[in-house]
């Protein structure tokens, strides 16, 4: 008998042994780190490459995707303890709105959740069917490993995982035990590098699409060591309520969204942002000392109440004496230069820039112009020279034939579709602006454009009745000052 128990003490010591260490020992919690692409930009709403520019921001339709994702999240249960974001405005705007509504604290910027740079492709257009070339469809359409970057800056699908992993590995495995929930706010990219570091091939295709919707959610679990895939393309708003149809794109004509500020202001461009227009109207006209400047009409009479052509002044003498009218008495708002209008509507989209004195064009007016876009740091492929001054049209056909030419085009009766078309061919032209103020152009003659190729777009839609009119023609645009009228009356929303 006491053979027998002193074997079983052993035993029992070790067990008890055994028992101790595990329960003195800290249990390894699992963490659950949610990635979320940003809500929806004036960009991805136009098919334009963001990729590593940082200023674009969300649209109205956006933040209200960011808002309703928050609420979906608090409804499922979703507290954070930790949100980390991207540090581009996009990215950011959405963190912020998921915070304000309490999806956590306030969020941490992290480089390495930026997303991919794409080099010299940025601010160009990824439309299935219409790629700059075959190197940018393939990243799209085909094979990402076959991508080869191109520009200053522009990375591999490779190095941006590298910088995920960094993160994952030196960010989120430290916090093990500290944190139970991490939200991620990122790029369309960066969650595709996301799915391919940590499932590689057994990642279901849904999620290794090139293009994840905004505000869809990846989940990865990290526990015992290890991160897991979960859950991909989680959305947590009502789709059908952010997808509607897309229409017409709207021109901002002089600053456009109810205009309430002086026309080709500063306050009027930011106007032109804020309301999320498609493509921003710049009237170009030139100084007497050859200074870049904003202005629909060729003199300052209507908006400064000073009878003088531009061109006859220098830009020191209206910078000194010129102010915009409001409520009929001069205010403080002074013309604002070319490159200082570029400066405030770079977010958006695409550009239309009318040289408004045609009598008087310049080739060396042109190439002030180029310049100042380059300044700016916008690509050509998103400027459209959208103009009646006949001469500009040839002068880019020839210099600048990269650059989009949409021609203005004026008649008091019904349009004469063949006339237009001899027109369009003898300019090369992408596009027309066609007139629909007394219903000159009908319907059937936008079909007729449209079907040799041409770009369409409508001047002026400032009403519910013309809106409706046109809502169903298929125009490519509407120039418009009254975009939030337009937009309500198709039912397109911001």
């Amino acid at each position: 008998m006491r053979e027998m128990k002193n074997r079983v003490d052993p035993l029992m010591r070790r067990v008890a042994l055994i028992l101790a260490l595990a329960f003195a020992l800290p249990v390894s919690a699992a963490i659950d780190i949610y990635f979320l692409r940003h809500g929806e930009t004036t960009w991805n709403r136009a098919k334009i490459l963001q990729g590593s520019i940082s200023y674009t921001d969300l649209t109205a339709r956006g933040v209200r995707m960011a808002e309703v994702t928050a609420k979906g999240m608090a409804a499922a249960g979703l507290h954070f303890d930790r949100i980390y974001t991207s540090p581009y405005r996009r990215a950011r705007h959405t963190a912020e709105v998921l915070a304000a509504g309490g999806a956590g604290p306030a969020p941490v910027d992290d480089v390495r959740l930026r997303e991919m740079c794409f080099g010299r492709y940025e601010g160009m257009r990824y439309v299935k069917g219409s790629y700059p070339d075959d190197n940018l469809r393939i990243f799209f359409e085909g094979d990402a490993e076959q991508y080869v970057p191109q520009g200053e800056g522009a990375e591999t699908f490779n190095q941006v995982g590298a910088r995920l992993r960094d993160f994952l590995e030196n960010e989120v495995r430290p916090l093990d035990g500290k944190v139970t929930r991490v939200l991620c706010v990122a790029h369309s990219l960066l969650l595709r590098a996301l799915v391919r570091e940590v499932a590689g091939a057994s990642a279901p295709a849904s999620a290794t699409k090139a293009l994840q919707r905004n505000c869809c959610v990846h989940a990865v679990r990290y526990e015992n060591g290890r991160f897991t895939l979960g859950e991909t393309g989680r959305i947590f708003y009502p789709v059908e309520a952010f997808e509607g149809k897309v229409g017409p794109k709207m021109v901002a004509h002089r600053g456009a969204g109810d205009l309430t500020m002086p026309e080709a202001s500063l306050p009027a461009y930011s106007n032109a942002v804020a309301m999320a227009n498609d493509i921003v109207k710049l009237d170009v006209q030139f100084t007497k000392d050859g200074v870049a400047v904003m202005g629909h009409d060729v003199t300052l009479k209507r908006n400064m109440g000073w009878n003088v052509n531009i061109a006859d002044l220098t830009y020191a003498e209206i910078l000194e004496k010129g102010r915009f009218l409001e409520g009929g008495k001069p205010g403080e708002q002074r013309i604002v230069r070319l490159d200082q209008a570029l400066a405030i509507v770079k977010p958006v989209p695409e550009f239309w820039v009318d040289f408004k004195d045609g009598p008087r064009f310049q080739p060396e007016q042109a190439d002030k112009v180029v310049a100042a876009f380059a300044a700016a740091g916008i690509d050509l492929s998103r400027v459209m020279v959208a103009t009646f001054a006949t001469a500009a049209l040839k002068d880019f056909k020839e210099r600048y034939p990269q650059v989009r030419r949409v021609a203005h085009y004026s008649v008091k009766t019904k349009v004469n579709v063949d006339h237009v078309f001899s027109y369009s061919d003898e300019l090369g032209l992408y596009g027309l602006n066609m007139p629909v103020l007394r219903r000159q152009t009908s319907v059937q003659d936008i079909a007729a454009l449209k079907k040799r190729g041409l770009w369409v777009s409508l001047w002026f839609v400032q009403d519910a009745e013309t809106a409706t009119c046109y809502g169903e023609s298929n125009a490519d645009a509407f120039v418009t000052d009254y975009v939030s009228i337009v937009r309500e009356t198709l039912g397109l929303g911001q």
